[in-house]
């Protein structure tokens, strides 16, 4: 098992405190984001992580090094980051990802408990979901017997668009080796290949859920606490 990082994106949302710091140095509670990413990371006994890096790389970098405690940190940089998205950030790290992965993005806050949950999961592959409700935002799952019928996109939902059973996804994955290596690895190089670089990863997971290729559990996360630091009031809910 390997754990990956999406943290290359600039996190325009939380300026000026972003202007030279990227979001996964953000301290919460005085510590920052990624910080209680890779603490969770090494206490389920992870022993590699790569973090793709972009805005202000070095200074990730240089705050965390090459090892966490037990757990080797190796960073891949998107030099790209002010034109693309995490699809891209993803698929250049796809070629090093040749075991069972847990994807994270690197502006989540969850409970340690939420990733020894995952390891234990019999399902291969899972998106960690949350129960919909206002004022949340972002990409949905639709699910039936826990597992994902359909996953939409922000852009795809409409004003008056219904989300009676919908599910938030928290921006937590696992995908065994081979679903990554010949299902979505592939899927995340055709959009790279047409260009499509200033999409979300999960354009690609939606494509081979629809087209039956992908079956994805989507395990509520419960009682256990998390958040998503987008603006600047995501840091003071986060705390609290």
């Amino acid at each position: 098992m390997k754990a990956v990082i999406l943290a290359a994106g600039q996190g325009t949302r939380l300026r000026p405190m972003t202007a030279d710091l990227p979001k996964c140095l953000i301290p919460v509670n005085g510590k920052p984001i990624m910080q209680y990413q890779l603490e969770s990371i090494e206490e389920c006994g992870i022993s590699e992580c790569l973090i793709v890096v972009g805005f202000k790389a070095e200074k990730v970098e240089r705050h965390f090094g090459s090892q966490f405690r037990n757990t080797k940190l190796i960073y891949i940089q998107n030099d790209w980051f002010e034109e693309t998205n995490n699809i891209y950030s993803l698929w250049l790290a796809g070629r090093h990802l040749l075991e069972d992965i847990i994807l994270l993005e690197g502006d989540v806050l969850f409970e340690p408990r939420l990733l020894e949950k995952i390891l234990r999961s019999p399902h291969p592959n899972l998106a960690v979901v949350d129960t919909f409700k206002p004022p949340m935002n972002g990409t949905i799952i639709f699910a039936n017997l826990g597992i994902a019928t359909a996953m939409i996109l922000k852009k795809n939902q409409p004003v008056d668009f219904d989300y009676r059973g919908a599910l938030k996804t928290v921006n937590i994955y696992s995908f065994s080796r081979v679903t990554f290596q010949d299902h979505l690895f592939p899927a995340l190089g055709v959009s790279v290949s047409k260009g499509q670089t200033d999409q979300f990863y999960e354009a690609s997971i939606a494509q081979l859920i629809a087209q039956g290729d992908l079956q994805l559990a989507a395990p509520l996360i419960g009682n256990g606490n998390w958040a998503e630091i987008d603006e600047p009031g995501d840091i003071r809910e986060a705390e609290h």
